[in-house]
């Protein structure tokens, strides 16, 4: 026993085991009650977001924002946003730990810097790939789970909120609707005649579904 924590507080390992055990009193905490799952959950927005180059050449004017960039493709291929951010994390540490503590234990007996280096490395990408394939079912789970609180139903007719810089008839852009559970980030243009700008709310009037671009209009006129 003593042995297992003089390794498990070994340089290599250390952080490793600090965090898992801060993840521990994390969950302690949520099993009494004192604090939520999802306390440090983060939503990314879902719904069309079939936006590009052919859906913009077919739109007839350049869209603003498009795309989730790098950092968001990132964090939507490890489903956060689907599964609650401080599981996705607790996987992680806990794969970071486990193969730290092995690797070291068994390639690295007497603690060479450069080694455990590498051992990091391959580390990281193992438990990247764990991280993966433990999420997946998590996800499928989480989806049924929320499935009546993120149905996107009929949006038509719902108010939205402009999240990019800007949107006219010929210019499109993307806007928020509210449901229960994670918003619905649409492809917008504006009817002819109207523009509105970031952080102005509209009312969803119609869809292209060949296209898959919604058209919005002011409130004052719906």
């Amino acid at each position: 026993m003593i042995e297992f924590v003089t390794a498990a507080f070994a340089p290599a390992n250390a952080l490793f085991t600090v965090l898992l055990l801060v993840l521990g009193l994390y969950w302690l905490l949520v099993i009494l009650g004192a604090l939520d799952i999802d306390l440090f959950h983060v939503e990314l927005p879902n719904g069309d977001l079939d936006a590009g180059a052919d859906v913009d050449a077919e739109a007839g004017g350049a869209m603003d924002g498009v795309g989730p960039g790098l950092f968001r493709s990132v964090l939507h291929f490890f489903y956060v946003g689907e599964v609650p951010t401080m599981l996705l994390a607790s996987i992680m540490v806990l794969s970071l730990w486990t193969f730290s503590m092995l690797g070291n234990h068994y390639l690295n007996p007497e603690g060479s810097g450069a080694m455990a280096l590498a051992i990091f490395i391959g580390n990281f990408a193992v438990s990247t790939v764990v991280l993966k394939f433990v999420a997946l079912p998590l996800r499928r789970f989480y989806l049924i789970l929320n499935k009546d609180y993120n149905a996107p139903a009929d949006v038509v007719g719902s108010v939205c909120t402009i999240v990019t810089t800007r949107v006219t008839a010929q210019k499109m852009g993307q806007a928020e609707v509210a449901t229960k559970g994670t918003p619905l980030l649409l492809n917008v243009l504006a009817r002819d005649g109207h523009a509105f700008q970031k952080g102005q709310e509209a009312v969803v009037v119609a869809k292209d579904d060949a296209k898959g671009i919604y058209r919005i209009a002011p409130v004052e006129e719906c």
